[in-house]
């Protein structure tokens, strides 16, 4: 069994967190509080 994302999973994990941000963030500070936010936790 593979772990990790493959190339197409990690590019559209990214786009969503793009999308979230260019529709809820105002500020940097938003946009990294966003980013963190979705950080996978192991």
């Amino acid at each position: 069994m593979e772990n990790g994302m493959t190339n197409a999973e990690f590019d559209a994990f990214l786009e969503a967190i793009a999308e979230l941000i260019e529709a809820k963030a105002t500020t940097p500070q938003e946009a990294a509080e966003i980013v963190r936010n979705k950080k996978i936790k192991a």
